[in-house]
């Protein structure tokens, strides 16, 4: 089991600032004052096991995947059907 961080965001942050305050990044002093200052900032850390956290990782992956898709004028064969419908 590991602990994941449950607000995503908030790490990413912390891991930023740490990636400018320390150098080289990651290093073992690094991790601690990420963790600490995650922590700090109101952060909490859910108990996963390896395969929830691989399904939370390729949901997220696949929401991207698709979001990038629709950004780029991407459209689903279920929209092409739509349009040439009309």
């Amino acid at each position: 089991m590991a602990d994941t961080p449950s607000n995503e965001k908030l790490w990413a942050l912390v891991v930023m600032q740490a990636r400018m305050k320390y150098h080289p990044y990651p290093s073992p002093g690094a991790s601690a004052w990420v963790h600490k200052r995650y922590i700090e900032l109101g952060g909490k850390f859910e108990r996963t096991d390896e395969n929830t956290k691989r399904k939370k990782m390729l949901k997220r992956h696949w929401e991207e995947r698709m979001k990038d898709k629709r950004a780029h004028g991407d459209h689903s064969a279920k929209d092409d059907k739509k349009n040439k419908d009309k």
